[in-house]
């Protein structure tokens, strides 16, 4: 396929990690995009190096699904897989069938659409959930724009949330703009082998440190839809942040009691920035959105979380 080029952006054709999909290039960011793993964002590479984790023992596996008559068994003959990427959850978690998330949703092949620097993917309907989700990705001038729809495609009502999974390999400072307080460790699933001693308080920010392989998850509330994410090298500081709508509406109800969570893997290289959009009641036909923005760029390394967020208003 010849690469296509509008205003400095090129979108090609290319084989990631074995899935077959697309690769959206502008500046110094460069998106892999696969409809055949659950509608991922599987690659992110800025001046180069990769940003995402990849599950290497299911690299290019796919999966046919409609030939699959019982999910659940389907699931436990499955088991927990997360190939790793960006990809669209539903909330809460507490919902999904034998604890595994929605299976053609999370590893179903989807319908994919290009329209200028633009990549549309559209999932089959969800046997589980009986939702549909799109997933809209865009590179604009060096900006990763990302929508995410639920679509309600049955006659009765769904309630559920919109939740974004990023799988991010370390090491990187992770930090939110919340209170301390507002910010929980999670004691469940075998977390929390030493959860305390990665949270701190830093200025006006909660500061999670994701450097090593110690298992943990944290959850909360933060004050604006922005995390920041830093790693120091010998070039400069990395700096990966992410702006997005929140509802502090206090009649809002988020499914995890948390508009963001991270979690830090123990088997794999990778952390988790996890977004919530709140809990809605669907009904026929209705849609719900939740859009986020990535930025990508290096500083030096006098640079403080505290300037990156001030650059980021």
């Amino acid at each position: 396929m010849t690469p296509i080029i509008n205003n400095m952006h090129k979108i090609k054709k290319e084989n990631i990690y074995g899935w077959y999909g697309y690769r959206l290039t502008a500046k110094d960011i460069s998106l892999g995009i696969t409809p055949q793993i659950g509608g991922r964002i599987i690659s992110l590479r800025y001046q180069g190096e990769e940003l995402l984790f990849v599950q290497d023992e299911f690299k290019g596996d796919v999966y046919d699904l409609d030939k699959v008559d019982d999910l659940r068994e389907k699931k436990l003959d499955f088991g927990f897989r997360v190939w790793g990427g960006d990809k669209t959850w539903v909330s809460p978690q507490q919902s999904w069938w034998e604890a595994i998330p929605p299976m053609d949703l999370d590893a179903g092949s989807y319908s994919i659409e290009i329209d200028g620097n633009t990549v549309e993917m559209l999932s089959p309907i969800c046997r589980e959930t009986g939702l549909r989700i799109i997933r809209r990705i865009s590179l604009d001038d060096g900006i990763v724009h990302l929508k995410q729809t639920f679509r309600n495609e049955t006659n009765n009502p769904i309630k559920r949330g919109i939740w974004n999974v990023t799988q991010v390999l370390r090491p990187f400072d992770v930090y939110l703009p919340a209170d301390r307080d507002n910010i929980k460790e999670y004691r469940d699933e075998g977390l929390n082998e030493d959860a305390g001693s990665k949270i701190s308080e830093e200025g006006s920010l909660v500061k999670v440190s994701c450097e090593d392989n110690t298992h943990f998850k944290i959850g909360g509330y933060i004050d604006k839809g922005r995390i920041v994410a830093l790693r120091k090298t010998t070039t400069g500081t990395l700096v990966f942040s992410r702006l997005f709508d929140i509802d502090v509406n206090p009649s809002c109800y988020y499914a995890h009691n948390a508009s963001v969570e991270i979690y830090n893997s123990k088997k794999y290289n990778y952390f988790e920035i996890e977004v919530h959009a709140p809990l809605v009641v669907l009904e026929k036909g209705q849609e719900i959105t939740h859009s986020q923005k990535w930025l990508l760029s290096r500083f030096d390394n006098n640079i403080t979380p505290e300037e990156v967020f001030r650059i980021l208003k």
